[in-house]
């Protein structure tokens, strides 16, 4: 398959219809089939929106957004084409508005939401270059409100059930989300070298997060006997050849890393459509990979650790927190208090 307005080969014949949808869905054919709309349309001419999203899209600022992010964000910009020739310097708050409330009339409410947080970031890129004097999407009121239920918590029986059944490559996926509260994007990407020998905990994960990794810095996690066990014999290998080092540890049914977080998420939606799934567990659709981090920080409270030894534990951010330059140093002396009282 090739993009006709460039003549750029992007698929090969050979590559099948999911390896299609997953091209079709990311940051790189969205922006190539962008530029070439734009090639074929129109140039943005300077002191147009459009002008400036063309600077964000280009800008450090989106480059180094995590790729789930950069994927949401390629797809809202396209969405935002349409208002390319409006004028900066006429642009106020109650234009805005109304891009939230189409986006929310024609993509839902979670859409808009996304719509404002881009054009905020245009704007905020925008100011910083001193294009513009303010920021005319601050303050605009987000309408989206998850469910209190989304990304809900696990039961032991659900998890159980649920990694009996799945295959032997998803299994690694669900045992670090499950003991260790791993972000999917941090399990996609971690590789042998972030599974170490700990003087303190035996055997940890010690790895930077993509998400606020410039802010908290790397994270050391103590791997308990269960998920240890699985590790382990996944890193004897064949009995001959052990992983490289720079192998990843989670990789899909045909050996190969993940390409990215939703190729790993799919494979989690596709075994909760399985007949033996939805036999086993009938009222288990909901499950997510991240309510398994949810069930993580749940049950570390209700082992007694307070609200900042678990935000720790997660590698979350919190603003006033005041620690922001020794967070390292704290997180691991939380991570060997939570390591040791768990073993016991």
């Amino acid at each position: 398959m090739s993009l006709r307005a460039t003549g750029k080969l992007l698929l090969s014949a050979s590559g099948t219809r999911a390896e299609l949808d997953r091209l079709m869905e990311g940051a790189d054919f969205l922006h190539a089939y962008s530029t070439a709309e734009r090639k074929r349309q129109r140039q943005y001419a300077a002191g147009t929106f459009g002008a400036l999203a063309e600077r964000y899209r280009t800008s450090k600022g989106f480059l180094s957004l995590a790729e789930r992010t950069r994927d949401d964000y390629a797809k809202v910009l396209l969405f935002l084409d349409r208002c390319a020739d409006y004028s900066v310097e006429m642009i106020e708050t109650a234009d805005v508005v109304e891009m939230r409330d189409i986006a929310a009339a024609e993509k839902g409410e979670k859409f808009s939401d996304f719509v404002i947080a881009v054009m905020s970031n245009v704007f905020r890129d925008a100011m910083e270059a001193g294009l513009m004097k303010s920021n005319p999407a601050k303050g605009v009121r987000r309408l989206y409100k998850a469910s209190d239920d989304a990304n809900r918590r696990w039961s032991e029986k659900e998890y159980q059930t649920a990694y009996s059944l799945a295959p032997t490559h998803l299994r690694p996926v669900l045992a670090i989300a499950k003991h260790c509260g791993l972000r999917g994007q941090d399990i996609a990407a971690l590789t042998w070298e972030n599974y170490r020998t700990d003087p303190d905990m035996g055997k940890v994960l010690a790895f930077i997060p993509k998400k606020n990794g410039k802010k908290v810095g790397q994270i050391t996690i103590g791997v308990p006997a269960a998920l240890r066990s699985l590790l382990d014999a996944m890193k004897v290998g064949d009995g001959t050849v052990q992983p490289a080092t720079n192998a990843p540890i989670c990789r899909n049914s045909l050996g190969k890393a993940y390409p990215s977080e939703n190729a790993m998420r799919q494979v989690w939606q596709q075994m909760k459509l399985s007949e033996e799934f939805k036999d086993a567990l009938p009222d288990s659709a909901d499950l997510t990979l991240h309510g398994l981090r949810v069930t993580f920080g749940s049950e570390l409270r209700e082992s007694g650790f307070s609200d900042r030894e678990v935000a720790d534990m997660l590698g979350d951010m919190s603003e006033g927190m005041g620690r922001r330059y020794s967070r390292g140093a704290e997180m691991r002396k939380t991570s060997v208090r939570v390591f040791k009282k768990l073993a016991k």
